[in-house]
């Protein structure tokens, strides 16, 4: 260390090196400094902003009141996004015969009445040969007394291809062609996506047999656990809102649809299943999800105390929140909070918290900005260690 350098001490620390040498020179003893220590840690929990910075700041201040003990919570649960069952289907064939060309594959889209595959049937062939056969007759009889007969022949053959899977399309081509088609199309029912295909092209199909998935995805199910602890919390067209992680930030609106009766004896929840809309096809089945469902529920006592969640600051494990003591003076105050979610919720939802402990009816405290008042406190708390 050189002889001009010197050693750079807190203020508070010279001070009190300072008074502790006067006492001494006085022959007295150095004063008790709790009065000294206790003002500074007053002071060191607090922080005065300027009105203009207040403004730049966006500081807000609410008035603290009584709770009256009902309001709304939020339960908030898993979920799993799943296809809405009255939006699936199969498609298969009616007929007996070999699959000889696939339109389409899983992962297409596809309309109602698109042509997914090409199916080649002996009985339709047949069914064919009998409808152009039965309309010659009934052409040559029209002005006969066989003619209703005659009618009602063509009139069972178009119904029995109809049955088949024929469509209007089909029977005008027939009818213009004067010959069978070589394979019976098969359409898709619906608008939606193919999710799986079940066979493939040259395989024998029987009737029934499933050849594609198709499903409808501008709608989906999810599928929330609700637990039973909450089950009463819960009915029929509650809204609930989902999210997933796939797209942070976004939410989907829905609302209970369906509350299954059956309890899982392992999880000891029921299943509620919330009806989404889906049109731009964000949601994908399989997903899984948080629903949360807005309840009535007891919050607190008549005396109880219940403020916005925005006001409280998370300092390391303390939970803090800022109280005007002056104009323009603001001061720290730890809380002791209660959740307000029901029992069953995975966490404490929506935007007022109940406060146990640290804060009285009719104080003022900051519901916007408390962050930056907790960085200006910091700041201040640095110069004045240095």
């Amino acid at each position: 260390m050189t002889l001009g350098s010197r050693i750079m001490l807190p203020r508070r620390t010279l001070v009190a090196l300072l008074l502790l040498s006067v006492s001494l020179a006085c022959g007295g003893e150095a004063p008790p400094p709790a009065e000294e220590h206790a003002d500074d840690a007053v002071a060191s929990n607090r922080v005065t902003l300027s009105p203009e910075a207040i403004r730049t700041a966006e500081v807000r201040v609410e008035v603290v009141g009584a709770s009256d003990g009902s309001g709304t919570a939020a339960l908030v649960v898993p979920g799993a996004v799943e296809l809405d069952p009255r939006r699936v289907a199969v498609i298969s064939s009616r007929l007996d015969g070999r699959l000889e060309r696939l339109a389409v594959v899983a992962g297409d889209a596809v309309r109602a009445g698109d042509v997914v595959a090409l199916l080649f049937s002996p009985s339709f062939l047949s069914a064919q040969d009998d409808l152009l056969l039965a309309e010659r007759r009934a052409a040559q009889l029209a002005s006969t007394a066989d003619s209703a007969g005659a009618r009602a022949l063509a009139a069972a053959s178009i119904r029995r291809l109809v049955l088949m899977g024929a469509s209007e399309a089909d029977l005008a081509q027939l009818r213009r062609t004067n010959e069978p088609m070589d394979a019976l199309p098969l359409r898709a029912p619906m608008t939606g996506t193919i999710l799986q295909a079940h066979a493939m092209a040259g395989a024998a199909v029987a009737v029934g047999a499933p050849i594609f998935t198709v499903a409808d995805l501008t709608e989906l199910d999810v599928v929330a656990e609700i637990p039973e602890p909450s089950l009463p919390l819960v009915r029929l067209g509650q809204r609930a809102v989902i999210e997933v992680a796939a797209f942070p930030g976004t939410q989907f609106v829905g609302t209970v649809e369906r509350l299954h009766d059956v309890l899982n004896p392992e999880t000891r929840t029921a299943r509620a299943v919330v009806h989404v809309k889906n049109p731009r096809r964000t949601l994908r089945p399989g997903m899984y999800a948080s629903v949360r469902v807005s309840v009535a529920a007891r919050t607190a006592p008549a005396s109880g105390v219940v403020i916005p969640t925005s006001a409280v600051v998370t300092d390391g494990e303390v939970r803090i929140v800022f109280v005007e003591v002056a104009e323009g003076t603001f001061e720290r105050r730890e809380v002791r909070l209660e959740t307000m979610a029901p029992v069953g919720s995975m966490r404490p939802a929506g935007d007022q918290v109940r406060v146990a402990e640290g804060l009285r009816v009719g104080e003022r405290i900051v519901v916007r900005g408390a962050f930056t008042l907790k960085s200006e406190l910091a700041k201040a708390s640095m110069s004045e260690d240095h």
